[in-house]
């Protein structure tokens, strides 16, 4: 069959709302699929479009992809500018409202919900997207799901995310690591960055030898002390092997996640997990038993969970010993059989 996934901007970074895509496209293609990928500007000058188009050329894809899945970059998601295909996948509320919009060439649609979008999109025309009769939903975390059910719609499918765990594994020792925490930093504010670096902060003056890594998409902020060490745009061998096997402690700072793929990747590298309850890791963080989790914006209570896993081998050991476990329950092949059920 045909395929089109229709993504919201060209994706230079690697976020990991399209590393899910891209999975999906690449063994769509090993079971016989045509895969094209949609990529809006996101922009609504196209002059900035035509800039965009250019860097593109010179940017090393940040996925590999099969080499015949189509890749298309277009100013806005219109009839147009979509191909006919058998199945069309819309993988954000943009994305959806484009293809809402769009004739029956773009045939079966499927909209694949990776979060609750209101720090884009106004909630009036979020709600709108989730309730479209002629979109088949999937969501990829029992947050969304419920979310969902808020809105009075109870047909949604849950098909968890997962992470390839040949690649994200334990490698080091738990006991003998550099660093005391690691954290990804992002000037979005959804991302709750200020509070993880408080946090680093109260406890850097409590202990003078705590060691912190962060990492980013972006160049160093101004804000991240010279004391912690920063990685921009890190490769998926280091962020494995150099940061998550090397870290003690993974903090996960974020207000609002569809699924947390960080802190499941660095559990299942050996890290014990502090996280905010975002709603995005409730699918594999239990606290007290894979992960200690508190509030959102607590600063006090992100000190207090980092401190007792610090002081506490016994604690930090358990942790270690269920994420590794919990993380193992989620299989890619899994999801995949059940996006192939939502296909036919």
């Amino acid at each position: 069959m045909k395929i089109n996934f229709l993504l919201p901007c060209f994706g230079t970074r690697p976020l990991g709302g399209f590393r899910i895509v891209y999975q999906y496209a690449n063994k769509l293609v090993d079971k016989g699929h045509k895969i094209s990928i949609i990529y809006a500007s996101g922009k609504e000058n196209k002059f900035l479009f035509l800039a965009m188009r250019l860097v593109i050329l010179f940017i090393k894809d940040v996925f590999p992809l099969h080499k015949s899945i189509r890749k298309l970059y277009v100013f806005k998601l219109n009839n147009n500018t979509i191909p006919s295909a058998d199945i069309t996948i819309a993988t954000a509320c943009t994305t959806a409202v484009a293809l809402n919009s769009c004739s029956e060439s773009k045939g079966k649609r499927i909209y694949l919900i990776q979060g609750y979008e209101t720090w884009s999109t106004p909630r009036d025309i979020l709600n709108e997207t989730w309730r479209y009769k002629n979109m088949k939903k999937i969501v990829i975390s029992k947050y969304l799901k419920t979310i969902g059910e808020n809105l009075g719609i109870f047909d949604t499918t849950y098909i968890p995310n997962s992470i390839d765990c040949s690649l994200f594994r334990l490698t080091k020792n738990i006991a003998y690591r550099k660093y005391n925490v690691a954290m990804m930093y992002s000037d979005q504010e959804i991302k709750g960055s200020k509070y993880g670096l408080q946090a680093v902060e109260i406890l850097k003056k409590k202990y003078p030898d705590f060691k912190v890594i962060f990492f980013g998409v972006k160049s160093r902020d101004k804000e991240i002390p010279k004391w912690i060490d920063y990685i921009k745009n890190p490769s998926q061998e280091f962020l494995v092997n150099d940061i998550y096997n090397n870290s003690s402690i993974y903090l996960c700072s974020s207000i609002s996640e569809g699924w947390g793929l960080p802190p499941m990747e660095a559990m299942a590298c050996g890290a014990a997990v502090v996280t905010t309850r975002n709603g995005g890791v409730d699918d594999f963080c239990v606290n007290g038993e894979t992960a200690l989790m508190c509030e959102v914006k607590k600063t006090e209570q992100m000190v207090e969970c980092i401190e007792k896993i610090y002081l506490n081998a016994e604690l930090h050991a358990s942790l270690v010993k269920c994420g590794l476990e919990k993380v193992e329950e989620f299989s890619f092949e899994k999801s995949l059989n059940k996006l192939n059920e939502v296909l036919v």
